[in-house]
C-alpha cells in the first residue's frame, strides 16, 4: 500500500493525502463516524415512531440533536485552541461511543423511554458540534493547504460510502435484529472509530500562527466580523443555514415517507435512504472532473440548487422508483455542497482565522433546530409531501438570491486561496 501511494503518479494526484499516515487514520475514523450518523437518523426515527407514533416527537428528537450546534458551534475553534484539535476529536468520539452504548444497554434491559432518546440526542449533538469542525480544520495541518481539496474529496468519498451503506444497514439490522441490534452496531462502529483516533501521532502539529490569547467573546466577534466581510465564506455560511433550516430535516421524516406514503417496511426504507449515497458517488466524480474547469463557488451553488429542486420532486412522488431517483440526484448535489463547503472556507480563510471561520459554519448549522421544529410542524399539519415540498421550494428561491447578491461566491475559482 505504501509503495503504491509513493508512486509518482499519486504524489500530486487525488490520492496524495493518503501518503500521510495520520490522515489515513483520520479518514478511516471519519468514514465510520459518518456511517454511524447515517444509520442513527433512520434508526432513531423508526424507534421514536414505534414508541410514540408521532411525527412531531420525531422532530423534537431531531431538534435536540441539532440545537447544541447553535450553542457550541462557535466555540469549537476556541476549544481546539485550548486543548488541541486532535485531543478534542478523540474526546468527542469517546462521548459518542458512550451515548450509543448507553441507549443499547437500555434497549437490552427493556428500560428504554422516549426521554432517553432526547437526552442522548443532546449529548450526541454537543459532541458533533465540537467534533466536526475540528475534524475538518485539522486536515490542512496534516496534509498541507495545497492538498486540502484532495483530502476533502477523499473524505467525501468515505462519506458517500457511509451515506450508501448506513441507511441500507440500518434498514437491514432493524428488520433482522430490531432497534437493539441497531444501537449495538452503532456503538461498535463508534468504538472502532475511537480506536483509530487513539492511534494518531502524538507529535505536535506544525503551527503557522501562535495561540490567540484574546478573550473568548472577542474572538467570536472577530470570527463573525471576518466572515461578514468575506463574500465567499458569507455565502457558504448563509447557504449552510438555509439548507439546515429548509432541506436537511427531510432525513428525519424519511421513515414517515417510506412507511405512510410509499408503503415500505424497514428494508424498503433502508434502500431508499441509500439513494443519496448512490448519487453522491456520481457527484464526487463530477466535482473532481469539473474542479479544474469550473470555479469552486459555481460547483457549490449549482449542486446545492440541484439538491433543493430534486427534493421538490421527491416530496410529491408516490412512486418508489421516482423517489429513489430524486434522492439520488439530491445526493449528487449534496456531494457538491459537502466538498466545496469546507474546501472554500479552509482555502479562503487565513490560517489565523481558519478555526473561527469553521466555527461560524457550525453556528450556521446550529440554526438547524429551527428547521427540525418547522419541518415537524409542517409535516404534522400538512402531511409529509406538502411539508417537505414547501420547504424545498423556499430553499430553491433562496439559493438564487444568494447567487445574485453575493457575487464573491461566483468569483471564487480554482486555486484561489486567502481571499479577503
Amino acid at each position: 500500500m505504501i509503495q503504491f501511494l509513493d508512486h509518482p503518479r499519486w504524489r500530486s494526484g487525488i490520492l496524495s493525502p493518503l501518503q500521510t499516515v495520520d490522515y489515513r487514520k483520520l479518514l478511516g475514523s471519519n468514514t465510520l463516524w459518518w456511517q454511524a450518523l447515517y444509520m442513527e437518523v433512520l434508526v432513531v426515527g423508526w424507534l421514536v415512531l414505534e414508541l410514540t407514533g408521532s411525527a412531531w416527537l420525531v422532530a423534537i428528537v431531531g431538534f435536540c440533536r441539532s440545537v447544541p450546534f447553535l450553542v457550541c458551534g462557535n466555540l469549537s475553534g476556541l476549544v481546539a485552541d485550548r486543548f488541541g484539535r486532535r485531543a478534542t476529536i478523540i474526546w468527542m468520539q469517546g462521548i459518542t461511543f458512550a451515548a450509543y452504548g448507553w441507549i443499547a444497554l437500555l434497549l437490552i434491559t427493556g428500560r428504554i423511554a422516549y426521554w432517553h432518546l432526547v437526552v442522548s440526542a443532546l449529548v450526541l449533538g454537543t459532541s458533533w458540534a465540537l467534533d466536526w469542525p475540528n475534524r475538518r480544520a485539522v486536515v490542512p495541518d496534516m496534509v498541507g493547504k495545497s492538498r486540502t481539496v484532495e483530502a476533502i474529496l477523499l473524505e467525501n468519498l468515505g462519506q458517500s460510502v457511509a451515506r450508501t451503506l448506513g441507511p441500507f444497514m440500518a434498514g437491514w439490522i432493524l428488520a433482522v435484529a430490531g432497534s437493539t441490534g441497531s444501537f449495538i452496531a452503532l456503538a461498535a462502529f463508534s468504538l472502532i472509530a475511537f480506536l483509530l483516533l487513539l492511534g494518531l501521532s502524538k507529535e505536535p502539529l506544525a503551527r503557522t500562527v501562535m495561540p490567540d490569547k484574546t478573550p473568548v467573546f472577542t474572538q467570536m466577534r472577530q470570527g463573525l466580523s471576518y466572515v461578514r466581510h468575506n463574500q465567499a465564506i458569507l455565502a457558504i455560511a448563509i447557504t449552510t443555514a438555509l439548507m439546515n433550516v429548509f432541506i436537511f430535516s427531510y432525513g428525519n421524516f424519511l421513515p414517515i415517507v417510506a412507511k405512510d406514503i410509499l408503503q415500505q417496511g424497514p428494508m424498503g426504507m433502508g434502500i431508499l435512504g441509500a439513494a443519496s449515497g448512490v448519487g453522491s458517488f456520481v457527484g464526487l466524480y463530477l466535482v473532481n472532473l469539473l474542479r479544474s474547469r469550473v470555479g469552486y463557488g459555481w460547483i457549490f451553488m449549482v449542486g446545492t440548487f440541484a439538491e433543493c429542486v430534486a427534493l421538490i420532486f421527491f416530496a410529491f412522488s408516490s412512486n418508489y422508483a421516482l423517489s429513489f431517483l430524486m434522492l439520488a440526484i439530491a445526493g449528487l448535489g449534496q456531494a457538491s455542497f459537502g466538498i466545496m463547503q469546507s474546501s472554500i472556507v479552509l482555502m479562503a480563510a487565513p490560517d489565523a482565522m481558519r478555526g473561527r471561520a469553521m466555527g461560524v459554519i457550525v453556528l450556521a448549522i446550529g440554526i438547524g433546530p429551527l428547521g427540525k421544529l418547522q419541518g415537524g410542524a409542517l409535516v404534522e399539519w400538512l402531511g409529509a409531501p406538502m411539508g417537505i415540498g414547501l420547504q424545498a421550494i423556499v430553499a430553491s428561491v433562496a439559493m438564487i438570491l444568494v447567487l445574485i447578491f453575493l457575487p464573491g461566491i461566483r468569483h471564487f475559482g480554482n486555486g484561489e486561496a486567502e481571499a479577503g
